[in-house]
């Protein structure tokens, strides 16, 4: 098992069997540099959202209560703006509500989305590891990746292909650089195309990111003396002494980084500060040992 599938076993160790097996092995993340522990945070992030901790293979559409509908859909809510009078007829009915919400009952979506005949919008609902939605981006999916995700939208959910499209859409977005700059709010308007859910995403990402460089962090003297390795390596001065006690200097030269690094500069190498030190060290291509 590779780290990212650790961390999907460790934050979520019920997740449905597809998602188990999509995660299992870091070569496919690898191909799109998914390399770094910012970078697999922030997709995971990101992915354990959108599926409800991996516990959602497609956008289920299943509505019990009106009230519960209309925060979601209702009039101020979304462009479908479902009226209270509509609500009930559109509960426990899952194939109506799509075509309401995202096909031809809401014309301005459906032609945004790429569903332009009945069923489209049941049919291309949310599904994968990033809820990719709509027939056109189903289309866009299969010319980029050669799998007929349009023609057999089950591809989505399959454990060979569901990563797949959610890594083109990181990778067209250019989403390691904003993984890099730590920037969740670019890289949730570009998978939401707006900012719902974002404190969940960040929430997400604040339980990965300790796992997300192979090693959760610690305060032993390894993991001193690794800080103060990484450090000196990325030019403490004064230089530190390696001596895997956390004093003074040691904070200092912590504070010096974060602020240089945009973090905030309190002296606590917590799992941001390491991860933006690994993200340092990689760029520079400095390899250390340990923590």
């Amino acid at each position: 098992m590779g780290i990212i599938g650790s961390i999907l076993h460790a934050i979520a160790p019920k997740a449905l069997p597809n998602y188990a097996q999509a995660f299992d092995g870091d070569d496919l993340f690898a191909r799109f540099a998914i390399d770094r522990p910012l970078r697999r945070a922030h997709l995971m992030a990101q992915v354990l959202h959108e599926t409800g901790g991996a516990s959602l293979l497609r956008e289920s559409l299943t509505f019990t209560t009106a009230e519960r509908l209309l925060q979601i859909f209702g009039v101020g809510r979304h462009s479908a703006a479902i009226t209270p009078e509509e609500a009930p007829g559109l509960l426990r009915n899952p194939e109506s509500l799509a075509e309401r919400v995202y096909g031809l009952g809401n014309p301005p979506k459906a032609k945004e989305l790429g569903n332009l005949k009945p069923g489209d919008a049941y049919r291309y609902r949310g599904a994968g590891a990033l809820q990719t939605t709509g027939g056109a981006n189903s289309r866009r999916m299969s010319e980029l990746t050669g799998v007929d995700f349009y023609g057999s939208p089950d591809l989505m959910v399959d454990p060979a292909h569901l990563l797949l499209p959610a890594l083109h859409l990181w990778q067209r977005g250019n989403l390691n650089a904003a993984a890099d700059a730590d920037d969740i709010l670019t890289i949730t308007k570009t998978i939401n195309g707006g900012t719902i859910g974002l404190a969940d995403r960040k929430g997400w990402f604040e339980r990965v990111l300790p796992l997300a460089g192979g090693a959760a962090p610690s305060l032993d003297d390894d993991s001193v003396l690794w800080l103060q390795k990484a450090l000196n390596a990325l030019g403490a001065d004064p230089r530190l002494a390696e001596d895997g006690t956390a004093g003074p200097a040691t904070g200092r030269a912590v504070r010096i980084f974060q602020s240089g690094a945009g973090l905030a500069a309190d002296g606590v190498a917590g799992p941001r500060t390491r991860a933006a030190l690994r993200e340092r060290l990689a760029a520079a291509a400095i390899t250390l040992l340990g923590r």
